[in-house]
């Protein structure tokens, strides 16, 4: 168990010096949400009745019609669709939406629909995943988050803008990815007897605030956590963010306060989901364990697997995860 525990983390480490240098390179002129200013303790007065209300602060948006979606390219039983965002941002890339299903158009009666980590430069990875879950009979659409893969503004990075040191920017952009997949959850309610959600690493926290606001079958969080504040400030992939906040007199507790909207650890209690596994890594310094079982423990302790990794470790867990899922499908589908 020692040995595990130091090790694990060390490959986190290493692969974050080996890869993106995360930083923000965007310089607003005011950090604002809905073109309005507001202070930390304004903001959190001001959506604090939405706590046992989600669904007033997390509408559907602009959402488009079915029929505004096109698809771009199919083959292999994969096709790639876009649709207008239900939420216009100053940034054209990121107002069209996109995402990958994974269907060989057979009878499939499940769709799990894929929300994946943060700054991820591709989703090879999650679509390997999606493409095990065909093999086993379960349809799967793949999400493109706000602000990552083709919808990344010109000279920055996947993901750069999506968790920032922008506070209301970030709540603006969790609550346009949650509006993308109720959009979603409605389109294809009718053509499937199932729909469940994986939410990945940060995937979690806005498929999570999405199952509070739409009934779902299946419920699967995959490494990820409540807090958001505490694991922005623990997290060894957001060090960046943190020394931002601290330049700007913005201490944890008050990032908690600000960002609770966007925290199951203050809306967890709505969720509708009639099933959830959870799957835990329990060495993990990228969103810390004990903020995984703190999430648990807000879903009122529902199955929960324990992984012996850390974050990007995961990896080699991957083929127990499609199983405990596929498992979980085909006995409460």
């Amino acid at each position: 168990m020692g040995i595990a525990s130091k090790l694990y983390p060390l490959a986190d480490r290493v692969y974050d010096y080996f890869t993106i240098k995360r930083k923000c390179s965007v310089t607003l002129p005011q950090d604002v949400f809905d073109n309005r200013q507001f202070s930390i303790d304004e903001f959190y007065n001001s959506v604090q009745p939405f706590f046992n209300q989600p669904e007033l602060f997390y509408t559907t948006l602009n959402a488009p019609s079915d029929d505004n979606i096109t698809k771009l390219h199919a083959a292999n039983n994969e096709a790639f669709f876009s649709y207008p965002s239900p939420a216009a941002t100053n940034w054209p890339e990121n107002n069209t939406a996109f995402f990958k299903l994974f269907s060989n158009c057979k009878s499939n009666d499940t769709l799990l629909l894929f929300a994946p980590g943060w700054a991820r430069k591709n989703l090879d990875f999650e679509s390997k995943i999606c493409r095990q879950f065909l093999s086993n009979g379960i349809d799967s659409c793949l999400l493109i988050k706000p602000f990552h893969q083709q919808r990344t503004p010109a000279n920055l990075y996947s993901g750069e803008l999506f968790i920032s040191p922008h506070i209301f920017l970030t709540i603006m952009n969790f609550r346009q990815f949650v509006a993308e997949i109720r959009f979603l959850i409605h389109h294809f309610r009718n053509q499937y007897r199932n729909i469940g959600i994986i939410g990945m690493s940060s995937g979690g926290f806005q498929a999570g605030l999405a199952t509070n606001v739409e009934a779902v079958d299946f419920y699967f969080p995959i490494i990820t956590a409540a807090k958001l504040g505490t694991l922005t400030w623990q997290s060894i992939f957001t060090k960046y963010i943190k020394r931002s906040f601290i330049e700007k007199g913005i201490d944890e507790d008050q990032l908690n306060k600000a960002w609770a909207i966007t925290d199951q650890y203050y809306l967890g209690h709505n969720c509708k989901a009639k099933y959830i596994k959870q799957f835990i890594s329990l060495y993990d310094e990228a969103v810390d364990t004990k903020c995984q079982y703190l999430l648990n423990d807000i879903y009122g302790n529902p199955d929960k697997i324990e992984l012996k990794c850390a974050h990007n470790s995961i990896i080699f867990h991957v083929d127990k995860i499609i199983k405990e899922i596929v498992q979980t499908v085909k006995e409460r589908g």
